[in-house]
């Protein structure tokens, strides 16, 4: 019969823990910043060669597509770390406060025609918001600097009104790449490097 010594069980626990609440490469940020940057692209990109109504609705296919694929890493992720720290809920908590917002600014304002006004502003201050948020609560400097460029670029594109509305959907991409995937990138890189 083995010899079961409590200290080193606990030891070994306390090793787990403390491995799985290190952070891990983060593919959630670069799958939504990506979907945000295209897509706000290609709106961009299509208003100016078709000036169609339908060129305003690209945005529909960010959460179409990005909701389904986030379920499936969130459950491979909790597949391999069966646990969720306190900092991993606030963050996720923040990132679906902002996720309804869009998706209710985006619907409510295109029905009253108010899209080129408000929505796209919000959404990029918003996404700087998160970024910003989720840099400080991994510490994570590049983050943290790509939150606030990010907001800023947000704040600024309220602006962008009259003939220059359209410019709002490009800059609500350079949102998602300053403050989400770029950041990112260089978050997974310091992570494969070792923290």
């Amino acid at each position: 019969m083995e010899d079961f010594d409590a200290l080193d069980v606990i030891a070994r626990t306390r090793g787990k823990v403390d491995m799985d609440g290190r952070p891990t490469e983060d593919y959630l940020f670069l799958l939504w910043g990506t979907l945000a940057a295209v897509f706000y692209g290609l709106e961009f990109l299509c208003w100016q060669v078709f000036r169609a109504e339908w060129c305003c609705w690209l945005w529909v296919f960010i959460p179409l597509i990005g909701v389904p694929w986030m379920v499936i890493l969130l459950k491979k992720e909790y597949a391999q770390t069966h646990m969720r720290t306190r900092d991993s809920r606030i963050v996720l908590d923040y990132w679906i406060f902002a996720a309804a917002s869009f998706a209710v600014t985006g619907f409510v304002f295109d029905g009253f025609g108010v899209h080129a006004l408000y929505a796209l502003p919000l959404m990029g201050l918003l996404m700087g918001i998160g970024a910003f948020i989720t840099g400080e609560v991994l510490r994570f400097r590049p983050m943290i600097v790509g939150g606030l460029v990010g907001a800023a670029i947000g704040m600024g594109s309220f602006l962008l009104r009259g003939d220059l509305w359209i410019w709002q959907s490009l800059a609500v991409a350079v949102v998602a790449v300053v403050s989400m995937v770029i950041p990112t990138l260089f978050f997974n890189k310091h992570v494969k490097d070792g923290i």
